[in-house]
């Protein structure tokens, strides 16, 4: 009797997954690197161009405070010198502004001053605004405002600086002509004591450094009212 014959099974192999070659792995540690180099380089453009914009609104911001300070001073400027002054008698100017080589300076009296309330004082002060050199930049200025109730005296009044990084500061003024007359001509001086006068306007530039190192020229043309 014949026996029957089994044949042993073969085993199949098991098939494994085949992993990533090392040439495949440095590829695409390539390829994140650029796109992380581009983003980073993207990324730190933006956070340049937000920090200029911020210094650019602080400059300007710092501007308009001084424009309309002088402003506010300015067009209350009033011919009347011996109002609150240690002698009512001396003729005192009440409008002086000087020219120092590029710079100049500016003391007047205006009715821009607020008494306290109850307190037996005129609103009338003098104010006075000038250069006094910035002591860790030699290159730059600080713009001082002086509020002097007792006009006519020197050094008295409260002064406090209003910017710190002024490069120029250069005042003109219109003389008591139109201000729309073609032939006007600005002056560098003026001294109420030979005009008997304000000036009807006065045109202030100022040249301020920004934090990135640039010099940028401001120009405001303050009208001051006519006073009969």
């Amino acid at each position: 009797m014949k026996g029957t014959r089994y044949l042993p099974l073969q085993q199949q192999s098991q098939t494994t997954n085949k992993g990533f070659t090392l040439i495949e792995v440095l590829l695409a540690v390539f390829i994140a690197s650029i796109v992380l180099t581009v983003l980073y380089a993207s990324f730190f453009q933006i956070l340049k161009a937000k920090e200029k914009v911020e210094e650019e609104l602080e400059l300007y911001h710092e501007t308009r405070v001084i424009f309309s300070k002088m402003t506010k001073d300015l067009v209350t400027a009033f011919p009347r010198g011996i109002v609150n002054s240690d002698s009512s008698n001396l003729k005192y100017p009440f409008f002086i502004g000087s020219e120092d080589g590029n710079n100049s300076s500016l003391t007047f009296t205006s009715l821009s001053r607020r008494p306290a309330k109850g307190a037996r004082e005129s609103d009338q002060t003098e104010i006075s605004y000038f250069l006094e050199p910035a002591e860790d930049t030699p290159d730059l200025f600080v713009l001082i405002r002086r509020d002097n109730p007792t006009i006519g005296t020197d050094g008295g009044g409260a002064q406090y600086p209003i910017s710190e990084r002024i490069v120029r500061f250069k005042v003109s003024y219109l003389g008591n002509t139109s201000i729309g007359n073609d032939n006007q001509e600005l002056e560098f001086e003026w001294n109420s004591n030979e005009t008997s006068s304000l000036p009807t306007a006065v045109n202030v530039n100022l040249t301020i450094r920004s934090p990135r190192g640039e010099d940028i020229e401001f120009n405001s043309l303050i009208i001051i009212p006519v006073v009969d």
